[in-house]
């Protein structure tokens, strides 16, 4: 297998045409055609299955995408450590949640961005558990997330600081007359809860669980800013991190009920995978990170 073909495979995965990745590769169609054959016959399979003019992917075609994203991947990452500058021409990709992104780091971004101007970031927001598969996978380069402390043995973890949580509804919700909130206090309320896949959202449902406490309904948003509004505007309750709606219940939009259940016991981390080559535009991150967050 040759760095080109390899290339040539992936772009054609992504596109799901030959003819569109002869155009993006500035080759022949012959070329594409003749690259993805010479690799399907080394291989002794089918990559894809051709069918009226369209393409797609076989099962192994699925699997080398995989491996050849990896190899490419790190190829451009060995480039950018052989050249002149260890910083030049680098990208990171940082999956984050959005409470974070929003309230935590953006001192962070600034202090890199101002020190390595020239390191491209690319963010992704999704959910915890589809974060551990792009580690593993190496789609993205490092997570910063809240949640219970990881303690997958193949992920290397940095508590960063506890991020205080908050059970909140709106002004003039029942629960807000109490002294104290429990668990049991949440049977029958309506629940406006963050992507299932949310870590402290799956802490909060156990808790739940655990009590025998079943809500009268779950309303799923995947927008904090858009959680807000509802429970504004009457539609439940929710837990969110307390740097997240700080601001309105400063302005009394929103309560922070007096929680007396369970403590949440919600960290900020950092995870990278224990295989990852550590770039120096990584480890630069990494050192800002620390410098700004760690407690």
């Amino acid at each position: 297998m040759e760095l080109r073909q390899l290339k040539t495979f992936v772009t054609t995965a992504k596109l799901l045409s030959f003819t569109k990745a002869a155009n993006a590769l500035g080759y022949a169609q012959s070329t594409i055609t003749n690259q993805i054959q010479t690799l399907e016959a080394e291989l002794g399979t089918m990559l894809f299955e051709r069918l009226n003019k369209q393409i797609k992917l076989t099962n192994d075609g699925e699997q080398l995408y995989i491996y050849a994203s990896q190899i490419l991947k790190l190829t451009a990452e060995a480039k950018d450590q052989l050249t002149s500058s260890p910083l030049a021409r680098s990208s990171l990709t940082i999956g984050t949640a959005e409470s974070l992104c929003t309230h935590r780091l953006p001192e962070v971004f600034q202090t890199y961005r101002t020190r390595y101007p020239n390191v491209k970031i690319n963010l992704r927001f999704d959910t915890y558990n589809d974060y551990q598969a792009h580690l593993r996978k190496n789609t993205i380069d490092i997570l910063l997330f809240l949640g219970v402390t990881c303690s997958e043995t193949d992920l290397i973890n940095h508590v960063l600081f506890e991020e205080p949580m908050a059970v909140v509804a709106a002004p003039g919700h029942p629960l807000t007359e109490k002294d104290q909130v429990t668990p049991h206090d949440i049977s029958g309320q309506a629940l406006i809860l963050t992507g299932a896949g949310c870590n402290y959202r799956q802490l909060f449902e156990s808790m739940l669980t655990q009590a025998g406490v079943k809500p009268s309904s779950i309303l799923e948003v995947s927008s904090i800013e858009v959680i807000k509004k509802f429970i504004c505007d009457g539609w439940g309750i929710s837990l969110l991190p307390l740097v997240a709606v700080h601001q309105e219940i400063a302005a009394d939009q929103l309560i922070a009920l007096p929680w007396t259940g369970p403590a949440f016991d919600i960290k900020a981390q950092l995870i990278y995978h224990k295989d990852k080559w550590i770039s120096p535009a990584l480890q630069a991150f990494i050192d800002v990170t620390f410098e700004k967050l760690k407690s």
